[in-house]
């Protein structure tokens, strides 16, 4: 995907109505991309129907169930609450992005080991959460955990083997150290800044 540039555009309206095109330029997964999309339209849909990153799940579509969640310039949001137009220059990783040549990252792992992965719906999202959390402070304890969890729903493991699966990976990180990252999901927002958005 490395280079990939898409001309983006749909005839019309789309189902939102928005016809003015938006050039945006960002880069996913570490690979630049640079498209024509809607102005309303959601980065949820652009990850999904014009990349192809299907692990990105819509739930709720109104940021309560954490299902969308990217993580864009170091911190976790529902994608479906950003517009890909306020994306320009903005880096975001998807779960697609988590593995690197071949080798599941070790959030993926722990949540096998540890029976995290049910029904998976979830699953994307709340490795999306969790890397972002350990990103930022590799030593969370178990309420900062629960913490950057808590915009991501699971109706399938009540959430103890989720939280035992990033409790292992802590355990397992080098020497602390401040990085002065805020380790809070946010409902949406684009801006490098770390503006929070709608």
């Amino acid at each position: 995907m490395a280079g990939v540039t898409e001309a983006g555009e749909q005839g019309g309206a789309d189902a939102r109505g928005a016809t003015a095109m938006v050039e945006v330029c960002m880069k996913v997964n570490g690979h630049a991309v640079t498209m024509s999309v809607p102005g309303a339209e959601r980065l949820l849909d652009t990850i999904r129907e014009r990349l192809r990153l299907t692990g990105t799940k819509e739930g709720c579509g109104v940021g309560e169930c954490g299902a969308c969640t990217v993580i864009l310039n170091g911190r976790a949001v529902n994608s479906c609450l950003v517009l890909t137009a306020q994306c320009d220059g903005a880096e975001i990783v998807t779960v697609e992005g988590l593995a690197e040549d071949g080798e599941m990252h070790a959030l993926q792992r722990a949540f096998i080991e540890h029976g995290a992965v049910q029904c998976g719906f979830c699953t994307p999202g709340m490795l999306m959460s969790a890397k972002a959390l350990l990103d930022a402070d590799p030593h969370p304890d178990r309420d900062e955990i629960r913490q950057a969890i808590a915009g991501n729903l699971c109706r399938c493991t009540g959430y103890e083997q989720i939280v035992q699966a990033i409790e292992s990976v802590a355990r397992q990180a080098g020497p602390s150290e401040d990085r002065g990252l805020r380790k809070d999901h946010v409902e949406g927002g684009c801006e490098s800044d770390g503006g929070q958005g709608s």
